[in-house]
């Protein structure tokens, strides 16, 4: 079995950039609880020197001290949590501003297989569920346990001067209350991690019945009922494990609150015989009667709630470690550096199985690839298409054989090198809410955007007279995520895909399957118009379909993960293999 590895909570909080509002916070917590225990003997001054007032029938001038000395432990009391709670929202925002930005880096720098094993993305997904909350809400838990220690340990002090075991009382009754909370808050945090997953899967089944993105798909093939059964029966398995945990969480609150009751009574009736002795006062007691219910209200919630948080924080914080130790590609957040020639690139013997599989997705593949040609790669899905781009753009790098750019080993370049290789538009590219000027500019952040040749691109792509009637122009939002967003069509968004390829200065384009919702003819066409525009580069284009295969230069032909054929169109034809008879099965869908 493995053992967890220990996490000292302090250790792992962000506290260097909210140190200021902490410490405001914790000053706070340290007057409030002084305050409390203060207040028994503001409270009972106040009460035996106005009973003496009334029994003498005359006003005493110390009232009017110990009634303000009242109202001033009061004052503080109601004003500290207020304060406390402004405190925290602008340790919040900071946290937003500058603990989650370097969370959603160390995402973006995160080797790639952690994009696609299940297990990393739920435990992304639990870190980066309200970071900024979760760190707030242990500090105000260790704050309020402090506020709470104390105030038990003024209460106790002044009991323990008049009856000593009802203070040990207090303390007994303290530790069942403590082994409760801590198991509930192991119990809600597990319940938590084992809900993860479901939870992932019901909210995008929620997007899918409520976005506008599906709306299409949902009104033509009538799948609302179906994803709505999935939804309810995912919510529901979550439901149910959450159910189990709030039982536990009812019968141990019950529990802590009888408790508690049974040790404010106990300590209540051994006041009451120093009180009618006269060894404490009218005052005293009915302070201290007042004081020792509001705590073991206190100790009853409180206390419950607040080791719930902390023992849930600490699994929170072995969910940040991991976080932050899972392995990074080195240099993957410097920019782009460009290179200014390549020759040729060479794949030697390569091999490769995705990590956690036995399969060879790849297998003993070689081929070459000259500066200033076109190269089509082609075979049905899943042949080890979209696997040749993995590897060649760095997303994995554990393969065996060579990939030589130049005669250079591919994994010797620097991650700031690699990426300035290539520009690629891939099947499932994005479509930015930004401006069509903001979606160009990404292509390359960090040189100003030329914005001649992005006109160029866009006349070339026929896109400018959908621009022409933008209210903005080339400054107008895309998209219909915020008010006054113009969407373009499924083919004006591919081609500005390709114009912010194109825009990027790299000497290798690829593209992987990004016309695939296209109909064949419109396709071929825009992988000719691509063709034109990159004749002074590498250029490589993925596809299942076939017709731009005449365009090529060069022709892979890949079958489970092996090349069976490479060649010219003609000659391939002329060989009536392979890639033969995948063109004749489609050869209709291009007449």
């Amino acid at each position: 079995m493995k053992r967890k590895k220990s996490v000292f909570i302090f250790s792992e909080m962000p506290s260097d950039i909210t140190r200021t509002e902490n410490a405001g916070m914790l000053i706070l917590a340290v007057l409030s609880g002084l305050c409390s225990v203060l207040q028994i003997y503001a409270v009972s001054g106040f009460i035996n020197t106005a009973l003496r007032s009334v029994h003498n029938s005359l006003f005493r001038p110390e009232l009017f001290l110990k009634l303000s000395l009242l109202l001033l432990t009061v004052a503080v009391d109601w004003l500290a949590p207020r304060v406390s709670a402004v405190l925290r929202q602008k340790a919040e925002l900071k946290l937003l501003r500058e603990y989650r930005p370097r969370m959603l880096e160390k995402c973006a720098a995160l080797k790639y297989i952690h994009v696609e094993r299940p297990d990393s993305q739920d435990l992304i997904h639990r870190v980066l569920k309200e970071p900024e909350r979760n760190w707030q809400d242990i500090w105000q838990a260790v704050l309020a346990l402090l506020k709470l220690l104390i105030s038990i340990t003024g209460v106790m002090s002044v009991i323990a001067g008049y009856v000593w075991w009802a203070a040990g009382l207090i303390l007994l009754f303290c530790i069942p209350l403590f082994v409760l909370s801590v198991k509930g808050g192991k119990i809600n945090f597990q319940t938590s991690r084992d809900t993860s997953h479901y939870s992932r899967k019901y909210w995008y089944l929620d997007h899918v019945l409520n976005s506008r993105e599906c709306l299409n798909e949902r009104k033509l093939f009538g799948y609302t009922e179906k994803v709505n059964r999935q939804y309810a029966d995912t919510y529901q398995e979550a439901f149910g494990i959450e159910t189990k945990t709030q039982v536990f969480w009812a019968v141990k609150t019950k529990l802590s609150g009888g408790l508690s009751a049974i040790a404010a009574l106990l300590i209540v009736i051994t006041l009451i015989q120093p009180t009618l002795s006269g060894k404490i006062s009218i005052g005293l007691f009915i302070s201290l009667v007042n004081a020792v219910f509001l705590l073991t209200n206190q100790m009853s919630w409180g206390l419950s709630r607040n080791i719930d948080t902390l023992v849930r924080g600490n699994e929170f914080c072995r969910d940040m470690r991991a976080f932050w130790e899972l392995p990074e590609e080195e240099g993957v957040l410097e920019p782009p550096q460009y290179v200014k020639n390549i020759e040729e690139i060479i794949f030697r013997n390569v091999c490769f199985q995705y990590p956690g599989t036995d399969h060879k997705v790849l297998e003993n593949v070689s081929f070459t690839m000259k500066m200033g040609k076109n190269y089509a790669l082609v075979g049905v899905n899943g042949a080890g298409k979209t696997t040749i781009i993995k590897l060649l753009t760095g997303l994995y790098s554990d393969y065996s054989g060579e990939i030589l750019i130049d005669g250079r080993e591919l994994r010797s370049y620097p991650s700031s090198e690699q990426k300035g290789i290539f520009s690629v538009v891939y099947q499932d590219f994005c479509r930015h809410a930004l401006t069509f000027k903001e979606n160009c500019e990404i292509s390359d952040p960090c040189h100003k955007l030329s914005e001649e040749k992005m006109v160029k691109l866009a006349e070339q792509f026929d896109l400018v007279r959908r621009i022409e009637r933008f209210p903005e122009g080339y400054d107008t939002l895309l998209g219909k995520t915020r008010e006054g967003g113009v969407d373009l069509s499924g083919g004006q968004w591919q081609k500005l895909a390709m114009v912010r390829a194109l825009l990027r200065p790299a000497k290798v384009r690829i593209l992987d399957e990004p016309t695939a919702s296209l109909d064949p003819k419109m396709e071929s066409e825009i992988y000719r118009l691509f063709q034109e525009m990159t004749k002074d580069t590498l250029t490589i284009l993925v596809s299942h379909r076939l017709g731009f295969a005449r365009l090529a230069d060069e022709i892979i032909v890949f079958e489970n993960g092996k090349i069976r054929e490479q060649g010219g169109f003609q000659r391939l034809m002329q060989k009536k293999g392979l890639f033969y008879a995948m063109y004749e099965e489609q050869r209709s869908w291009y007449q």
